[in-house]
């Protein structure tokens, strides 16, 4: 049992609601995802035998391509957003982007310590917990206000001995974007093998407007999937330039679901 596992578990932590899945990837692929019905897995950078496909839980944090010139519609991000349990057995799930972990994009005081401490997957019910533990709620989540240090340590009686749950905590309230950013507090959640999408709905697809433009994808996503299309417009901008808005349309999503 490793430190954050026997810290959620030791603890009486109030868990939070859950939150719903994000496969965030690049628009180019919506064409293949539709021809195949899958969401494909594919071998991870960090975990080198492993096919993999990855989540994050309630917020759209995956960073993909991040150019400083202007992006064309078909490099934007396309998010699918599923329920929670959609990834039943996950292969780890960690607190933070594991990769930036795995290529120390963090600063010192977490990456001195073994990522595998922070692995929680072995743990019934770890991500509603971790949730409640360091945020109380949802909505707090998603708006990355994790609570005051001070009474996040008295409420849960945080020695010397406790430096990997301090240190995780640290890093939710750290406030520098340099080589980081929501993903160093956005739960990631693995799952190996490839989505089924006949089995595995989602809920909505994010992606810009000119998809849903036209009627052939709009049709499916709307009466194939059974999903919500949601579009976004394009302008003459960077990649980065869009995350914001995806994040509004995500927001609101989850206020309408009721979950934040």
């Amino acid at each position: 049992m490793n430190k954050l596992i026997r810290f959620l578990d030791r603890n009486s932590v109030t868990k939070s609601a859950k939150l719903p899945l994000i496969h965030t990837t690049a628009a180019h692929n919506i064409e293949n995802i539709v021809d195949t019905q899958n969401i494909q897995a594919s071998l991870c950078d960090v975990y080198k035998t492993d096919r993999l496909n990855y989540f994050f839980v309630g917020r759209p944090a995956y960073k993909g391509y991040s150019g400083s010139e202007t992006a064309q519609y078909w490099e934007l991000p396309c998010c699918f957003i599923f329920d929670f349990d959609v990834v039943e057995n996950p292969k780890r799930i960690y607190p933070f982007d594991s990769g930036a972990f795995a290529n120390t994009k963090y600063p010192h005081y977490i990456n001195c310590l073994k990522r595998e401490q922070f692995e929680i997957s072995g743990l019934d019910g770890a991500v509603s917990k971790l949730i409640g533990a360091f945020f109380g709620n949802t909505r707090s989540y998603f708006k990355m206000e994790s609570k005051d240090r001070i009474d996040f340590e008295r409420e849960f009686s945080l020695t010397a001995f406790d430096a990997e749950i301090k240190a995780l905590h640290r890093l939710s309230k750290h406030d520098s974007t340099k080589g980081f950013d929501d993903r160093r507090f956005t739960i990631e959640m693995q799952k190996e093998g490839d989505l089924n999408l006949t089995v595995h709905r989602p809920l909505a697809v994010i992606a810009p407007a000119i998809y849903f433009d036209d009627p052939v994808f709009r049709n499916h996503v709307q009466n194939v999937w059974g999903a919500q299309p949601i579009g976004y417009k394009t302008h003459q901008l960077s990649i980065n330039a869009y995350y914001g808005e995806i994040y509004t349309h995500v927001e609101y999503f989850l206020e309408q679901m009721g979950v934040i």
